[in-house]
């Protein structure tokens, strides 16, 4: 049996996606959340040990599935999904930012909460 994903689907996922790694609209509606990126950002500066930063590859585990990936915190310029570029606004982003190896976070996504450890920071 040959099941194909309609196009509409396919869409709504791209969009989807798009939404959990890059996060533009941060920029507008949540001055709140924004202003809290940017103090830990700040916070960041001065911290001493190897961090999850802007610039940084990081190595996640997926805990629901145990996939692993590889990401690299952006600005939200810089973000580009299928590259695996996620910018700091984003939920995810702003989840792992000021993270230290073997922390975890969880994100709240599509009406579940996924949980990402992190493996490995490589600068």
């Amino acid at each position: 049996m040959n099941c194909q994903v309609p196009t509409s689907l396919r869409r709504i996922a791209e969009r989807l996606s798009h939404y959990f790694m890059v996060g533009e609209h941060y920029n507008y509606s949540s001055p709140l959340h924004l202003l809290s990126i940017f103090s830990r950002m700040e916070q960041l500066n001065q911290a001493p040990g190897l961090r999850a930063r802007p610039g940084a590859l990081l190595l996640l585990r997926i805990l629901q599935t145990e996939e692993t990936c590889f990401f690299t915190l952006t600005s939200p310029a810089e973000a580009k999904p299928e590259q695996q570029r996620i910018s700091v606004l984003s939920p995810l982003g702003a989840a792992l930012l000021g993270m230290s190896q073997g922390d975890t976070c969880r994100v709240y996504f599509m009406g579940e909460n996924l949980n990402f450890k992190l493996i490995k920071i490589i600068h």
